[in-house]
């Protein structure tokens, strides 16, 4: 497809819906954000991305647009690019891509959320020049993408490079995925919010109680962060079990694919930089002698990579 007309591509996360209109270039020309507003459940999120990509149309000729491209989180289907599982977003089974041809009458392309925005480093970002790469996203949830030879790794059934839901501690604490010691469970915004909540049913001593109120859905990682730098006992326990686990799940997928460059982002990473150096000491003591001239950066297109993914996917360089 033609790259001399824009596209929309759009970031549907867990907590942010994020969308951008792209020139073939690469050039944002728009951008918007809105909560996802999971809790509404498939309707209300899609009644909310349509709103979105109304108003991104509406900014432009819709004569000069290619298309629709998704950046969704969850697993999707390599053929009908339904979202089949979304745990961050209460998903089962959406056909999303069926759902906005129909609304808008464009061709509407769907990946996974993370796997989009390593493709947007790659193509747009820090790893722009580079032949291969691993990008891990930390954020909701613990996302990551690889992109080897020139060639987004996809696998069998579109679920390649699921690093959150590799699981990292045996029999450990339960997962939104429905396993249990999934790297995710453990160094996720999700991960802490749902540890956090136990404390405070179990009764456990901790600060955090009073910094979020006795609601354990304020509980981001930088209060745990400060909470754990300042001595509390739990939220030190927690945090030094995010990055251990966090490190040593990315050390091994280092030496797994070898990559020349490795990508960090996403919301926890941005709010507390300090877990970009804990991964990095990780991975250069733990991965194999191999990946020793491994670069190590920071995502450059801040939360708008997937976006650039998504919109890429338009134009079938994906």
């Amino acid at each position: 497809m033609s790259s001399d007309r824009s596209a929309v591509g759009i970031d549907l996360g867990g907590s942010k819906l994020r969308g951008g209109l792209l020139s073939g270039e690469g050039e944002l020309l728009g951008r918007l954000e809105v909560q996802t507003e999971a809790w509404k459940g498939a309707s209300g999120v899609l009644a909310n991305l349509k709103r979105v990509i109304s108003r991104l149309l509406d900014s432009t000729d819709p004569a000069r647009v290619a298309g629709i491209g998704i950046a969704a989180a969850g697993q999707i289907h390599p053929v009908t690019q339904a979202v089949v599982f979304a745990p961050n977003l209460q998903w089962d089974d959406v056909p999303l891509r069926d759902e906005i041809e129909s609304a808008f009458g464009l061709p509407t392309y769907v990946e996974n959320d993370v796997r989009a925005a390593a493709w947007g480093e790659y193509r747009f970002g820090v790893g722009r020049g580079t032949k291969s790469l691993i990008a891990v996203f930390v954020g909701t949830g613990v996302g990551s993408g690889a992109v080897m030879d020139g060639l987004l790794l996809k696998g069998a059934s579109n679920a390649a490079g699921e690093l959150g839901h590799t699981q990292i501690v045996p029999d450990g604490i339960p997962c939104v995925c429905g396993q249990r010691g999934c790297v995710e469970a453990y160094a996720s915004g999700q991960g802490f919010m749902r540890r956090v909540e136990t404390a405070l049913v179990d009764g456990t001593a901790t600060s955090l109680k009073d910094d979020t109120g006795g609601d354990a859905r304020r509980a981001t990682a930088a209060l745990v962060a400060r909470a754990a730098a300042a001595g509390d006992e739990f939220a030190r326990r927690i945090w030094d079990d995010a990055e251990r686990y966090l490190g040593s799940a990315i050390a091994n997928y280092v030496t797994l694919l070898n990559p020349e460059l490795l990508v960090l982002g996403g919301g926890i990473m941005t709010a507390v930089p300090a877990l970009i150096g804990a991964i990095e000491r990780q991975v250069r003591a733990h991965a194999t002698l191999m990946s020793r001239d491994l670069r190590i950066a920071r995502a450059s297109l801040g939360d708008s990579s997937a976006i650039f993914g998504a919109a890429d996917r338009v134009w079938g360089r994906a």
